[in-house]
């Protein structure tokens, strides 16, 4: 039998909470201008009865779709060894930022960064999405070129060299690739090896001139054979560290620019029969706890992408709320996490 009860509606609330249908419009739309007490009171009331708005409704009225589109590789899509891992946390940050919000994320597979401009035009052009989120970003990035001139909104994780000021959430790669490095000179490592994201990510560089930074301080000058850019795969830290052993001098030190690739080095160290601990060190980065499993322990960095996709949802709340781009920034530097001494015993 259908129930007879009336649907909750925005006057319940105002009959429930005493505050004007006017101020829970406002505070339904996340609007400024509603205090957070009175916002919290009355998302409590609407949860206790129940009520949902209409977002087609309020779509109508406002000609807001209220999606936030997310892009994301289609390669992490198709399990592409662990990265997808990653991903997964962007997402769960993401959404948990947009709670209490009335916008949805609409997740965009895409192949590459040709691709990834097409959807991003199609987003745009066919007002699909009142916003956009995305990392993989290019140190000169074609998307924020075109969002930037269309006036979309838009916050990216990760920053580009060239753009004009944008919404972003970033780590300090420089300041990381530099810490790394350093230690590893310190403990008596003089051919270290960058192992690398691909040249035309941005963090790339921001890790290569941390890196050569390093060596410059103890009268070292880069090599450029110690420098191998590629995915973010196991497989590419794995054929990184056989071509870097194969070099006349080979390499001891490595700092890997994920997990995924230091357990490729480590795999790879181990079939040619390199004592890591004692012969070679390796040092990871975007710690997810999978590093204190591996043998040895590896020393890497601690990246809290959670936390930081939360401040992507809400860096884009108070964009489509007026703020201006370039006043939203974030900026982090990781957390060493030192597991092993990576002191290069001769």
């Amino acid at each position: 039998m259908r129930s007879t009860t009336p649907r909750p509606t925005i006057k319940t609330l105002s009959e429930m909470t005493g505050f004007s249908i006017a101020t829970i419009s406002k505070a339904l739309g996340n609007s400024p201008v509603v205090t957070d007490a009175t916002r919290k009171a009355i998302i409590e009331a609407a949860e206790k009865v129940g009520y949902q708005a209409s977002l087609r409704g309020r779509s109508l009225r406002t000609g807001k779709s209220y999606q936030i589109a997310v892009l994301m590789p289609l390669s992490v899509a198709k399990s592409h060894e662990w990265n997808g891992v990653e991903h997964a946390e962007i997402l769960a940050g993401i959404v948990e930022g947009l709670e209490g919000s009335p916008y949805r994320i609409a997740v965009h597979l895409v192949r590459d960064t040709e691709d990834s401009l097409e959807v991003v035009r199609s987003i745009v052009e066919g007002h699909q999405a009142d916003g956009l989120i995305f990392s993989g970003i290019l140190s000169d990035d074609p998307r924020i070129a075109f969002l930037a001139a269309h006036g979309f909104p838009f916050v990216t994780l990760g920053r580009s060299h060239t753009a004009a000021p944008h919404a972003f959430v970033d780590l300090d790669s420089d300041w990381a690739a530099h810490a790394a490095t350093r230690r590893l000179l310190d403990g008596g490592h003089r051919r270290i090896a960058l192992v690398n994201p691909a040249p035309e990510l941005a963090y790339s560089r921001d890790r290569v001139n941390g890196y050569s930074r390093a060596l410059a301080e103890v009268g070292l000058t880069p090599d450029p054979a110690m420098i191998i850019g590629g995915d973010l795969t196991t497989r590419h830290g794995k054929e990184a560290v056989l071509a870097l052993r194969a070099l006349p001098d080979p390499a001891t030190g490595f700092v890997c620019v994920n997990e995924s690739t230091a357990l490729g080095v480590l795999s790879g160290l181990h079939g040619l029969g390199v004592d890591v601990g004692h012969k070679a060190s390796v040092i990871a980065y975007d710690d997810i706890n999978a590093s204190a499993y591996f043998w040895p322990p590896l020393t890497t960095f601690l990246y809290p992408l959670e936390t930081l996709s939360r401040v992507l949802a809400n860096f884009m709340l108070r964009l489509l709320q007026g703020e201006d781009p370039a006043s939203l920034t974030h900026f982090v530097q990781p957390e060493m996490i030192i597991r092993q001494p990576d002191h290069l015993i001769s």
